[in-house]
């Protein structure tokens, strides 16, 4: 193949897909940065989050962060951000890039932001304080930090929908699943926003006032969805992985980067009138799924499960280990409030079941508080759903 045989975008299926373990076969064999920077100036680095290995770097050029401040502006601007808002950022300022990309946005668009981090760095009942006392009218954290953070002002004797002045909540650096949505929607009485990005991406998508799917920056990115197997491009309705090719990337540009997400393209426009296509919420990773007994899991299955109870707070892992030579599975979830602890373990031990479709051997339920503190000490930027003691 030659360059001259790519004469449009209908020609980019002509190109080899790519993935995580090749871009981390290449740092390996050229350290520290690999071969996939590219050659103009960058002036700083950010990297994924390392849970499914070490860190990956991904140089940015000025350039390339002015487009990223712009995109966050965007998506912040869809959602109702103003430059009258207090937007308090509950992301780690870190190499973790979305909180610095998201404060760029937020000045973009005039409004005031308070630069918090995550609960590692300014603890939750402080948030919690500032929050009220600073008077947020957003709070941008991910979806497990804003149950959490819901937990917290509760126990502190706080009502979340007369004690704040937020107006809505706006989340990025996890899934949110339906049933998380309606479980923090109901509790913060707010909208909760959905935005799907990662470090390699930058802020490709946003989910606008009608919450149907996240809308597509196409004039930044060309999104597919591509046939696990073969990497052939899928129809549009046709659920695949998501393969992401950067348009305005001069460091570390992508192309056909299959980033292990399963999803699809929505088919109908949106009636909010924009015109960039829509991509359906991811419901499943790659990188999450684990093998148990020949079966394949994903630890987000067990969602509407744990968000069901409301004896139930908002952590919850699955943890798997191979005892006598036999893979057993236990679901960790913290309790709440008071209530009869055999009876509540034997209903959600049969939902959990249920949902997973094969055996689940134990319900554990935790004061509240533990698996939140174990995140917390082990600085730990997204909450771990799956924790696998076969691979120790």
């Amino acid at each position: 193949m030659y360059p001259e045989d790519i004469r449009g975008i209908e020609d980019i299926g002509k190109l080899p897909v790519i993935n995580k373990a090749e871009i981390e076969k290449n740092l390996k064999e050229n350290p520290p940065f690999g071969t996939f920077q590219g050659d103009l100036p960058a002036c700083r680095i950010q990297s994924s989050t390392g849970t499914t290995g070490m860190p990956k770097p991904f140089f940015q050029s000025k350039h390339d962060w002015d487009v990223l401040g712009n995109l966050w502006a965007r998506r912040l601007n869809a959602q109702g951000i103003t430059a009258e808002d207090r937007v308090q950022v509950s992301l780690t300022y870190a190499l973790f890039i979305p909180g610095f990309t998201s404060t760029e946005g937020i000045m973009k668009l005039g409004a005031m932001v308070i630069p918090l981090g995550s609960g590692a760095v300014t603890n939750t009942e402080r948030q919690v304080t500032l929050a009220r006392n600073w008077g947020a009218t957003c709070l941008l954290m991910t979806p497990s930090f804003a149950l959490h953070f819901a937990d917290v002002a509760e126990k502190m004797g706080f009502d979340l929908k007369k004690d704040f002045q937020v107006k809505r909540l706006i989340h990025t650096g996890e899934p949110l699943p339906p049933a998380m949505r309606q479980r923090i929607e109901e509790r913060w009485g707010l909208p909760a926003y959905d935005n799907w990005g990662s470090v390699e991406t930058g802020a490709p998508t946003f989910e606008c006032e009608l919450k149907n799917g996240v809308h597509i920056n196409e004039d930044a990115y060309y999104f597919e969805v591509t046939e696990p197997e073969t990497g052939n491009s899928l129809p549009d309705g046709k659920e695949g992985l998501l393969t992401v090719t950067t348009l305005f990337k001069e460091s570390s540009p992508l192309v056909r980067y299959n980033i292990g997400d399963f999803t699809k393209i929505i088919p109908e426009s949106c009636s909010c009138g924009r015109a960039f296509r829509r991509m359906a919420s991811v419901h499943a990773r790659v990188d999450d799924m684990v093998k148990v007994r020949g079966s394949a899991i994903y630890p987000t299955s067990v969602e509407p499960v744990v968000r069901k109870y409301s004896e139930l707070g908002s952590e919850y892992r699955l943890v798997v280990d191979n005892v006598n030579n036999k893979d057993i599975i236990k679901l960790q979830a913290e309790i709440m409030q008071d209530c009869s602890t055999d009876e509540l373990k034997e209903k959600i031990l049969n939902d959990v079941n249920n949902v997973l479709g094969i055996k689940c051997n134990d319900v554990e339920l935790l004061p509240f508080g533990t698996l939140a503190q174990e995140a917390s000490a082990a600085g730990r930027i997204k909450f771990k759903r799956l924790l696998d003691l076969r691979k120790k």
